[in-house]
């Protein structure tokens, strides 16, 4: 498959670094040189490009996206920065958003759009495979939505920085005319081919073949549905009449291989919450920190970023802890990692937080939670369906007795734990939340133990 990259006129910066795509914005009224807002976040990104090519034997994007996400948290002023970056690799693309920057993905039969703008933080996204006519990433301008990519253009840029309002990779033949290509979506969902036809992959026509085609649901990323039921460590859920060795939940209808099949609330009423104080009795060991600006003890680094004191690198500038005095120190914490959704955004967790299709009426939300809304076309989700808690420099998923379960999954294994109702849950980096028809994953700098 052939590939062009394309620069479009603009006053942005542009830059090809070995095969990565990096865009950024520059909003000022002067040129844009090495010492200005731009210029200096670009040279930054590069340097993470060339960090992340050192550490992976093969290209993913996704050791580029962690450094990118630490070096956000990093600023004083996160919001000073907007900028997109495409990671080409063997079996895809990575796309990483931030702020007011507009990736379309255009396919031979469907087509997305992806807007740093509406993430809570940043949008991580992997494509596999890449769309067969091409990416595009765009600085947004005047409030303009782009919807769609410009015609195909002759120009070409092999290596270095450029000024430019964006970037097209164009795959696939130069043949394929504006005309041929599909309108863009915005949505979760894939629209099925006309039965009977098949993409060609070097042209990006629509061919026809023998096989039929179906309208299906964006698999959730990292989700693994094919073997492993829902168990708890060892065997049964606490509290449930799980089996031995099946490790299905008790009332979930749930095969081993399969997800929880949802329980739909008759007219979507919500269920029964946990009282105060039940939830506090199972966190009565641990007092919860809530809300930005918390203060916790840590160990310092050498400059001055307080960590958690079981971390052996500091988790904002990488440089080794010296613990040798074991003094701890109080300070605020830092955020404590992020939550990836499986559209591609993701939430900062500074917070407390209640998840759900309508979670401002929570309890948690009085005290001091934001509540996070989450869209679920499965009907399994509640209205306020879990909280996750910062206790400390720990987070725990808990909850809040939905009819469907909160399940987690472990790094490393298949099978999803369902989680007793008000006992918080502790998480590790690479665990996966599974919330009526979504799944989450957190990500965390401070899990580097």
């Amino acid at each position: 498959m052939t590939s062009q990259l394309e620069v479009l006129p603009g006053a942005h910066l542009v830059a090809n670094r070995g095969g990565v795509i990096v865009v950024v914005a520059h909003r000022l009224e002067a040129p844009a040189t090495v010492e200005s807002p731009a210029g200096e976040a670009l040279t930054a990104l590069l340097g993470l490009v060339d960090q992340a090519a050192r550490t992976e034997q093969r290209r993913t994007g996704r050791v580029f996206a962690r450094l990118a996400t630490n070096w956000l948290m990093s600023l004083e002023d996160e919001d000073s920065v907007e900028f997109g970056v495409l990671t080409p690799n063997e079996s895809g693309l990575a796309v990483f958003l931030h702020g007011g920057v507009t990736a379309v993905l255009a396919g031979a039969d469907q087509s997305e759009v992806l807007q740093g703008r509406d993430a809570g933080f940043t949008v991580d996204r992997v494509v596999t495979p890449v769309p067969v006519i091409g990416v595009g990433v765009f600085v947004d301008e005047g409030g303009e939505d782009r919807e769609s990519l410009p015609a195909r253009g002759i120009y070409e840029l092999g290596a270095g920085t450029v000024p430019g309002r964006g970037v097209v990779l164009w795959f696939g033949a130069k043949g394929v005319a504006e005309s041929d290509r599909p309108m863009l979506r915005k949505s979760g969902r894939l629209e099925a081919r006309s039965e009977g036809q098949e993409i060609a992959p070097e042209t990006g026509e629509v061919a026809p073949t023998q096989r039929e085609s179906v309208a299906v649901e964006d698999p959730a990323p990292g989700a693994d549905m094919r073997s492993g039921g829902i168990s708890a460590a060892g065997g049964a859920v606490a509290g449930s009449a799980a089996a031995p060795g099946i490790g299905a939940v008790a009332g979930s209808g749930a095969q081993p291989g399969t997800r929880p099949d949802p329980v739909f609330e008759e007219d979507f009423e919500e269920t029964l919450v946990p009282t105060t104080e039940v939830v506090a009795r199972a966190v009565a060991d641990a007092a919860s920190a809530v809300g930005p600006g918390a203060v916790v003890k840590g160990f310092q680094c050498s400059r001055h970023h307080l960590n958690d004191p079981r971390v052996s690198f500091c988790a904002i500038c990488g440089i080794r802890m010296d613990q040798l005095t074991c003094v701890l120190t109080d300070g605020v914490r830092p955020p404590l990692g992020l939550l990836l959704l499986d559209d591609g955004t993701s939430i900062v967790l500074d917070t407390d937080c209640v998840l759900g299709r309508e979670p401002e009426h929570a309890d948690a939300v009085s005290r001091g939670a934001r509540p996070v809304r989450l869209a679920d076309s499965s009907g399994g989700m509640s209205r306020a369906h879990a909280e996750i808690r910062l206790v400390n420099w720990d987070v725990f998923v808990v909850d809040h007795g939905s009819a469907n379960g909160t399940f987690v999954k472990s790094p490393g294994r298949h099978e999803w734990t369902r989680t007793i109702p008000g006992h918080p849950a502790i998480l590790v980096a690479g665990a996966q939340v599974l919330l009526g028809g979504r799944v989450l994953t957190f990500d965390s700098q401070h899990s580097q133990f």
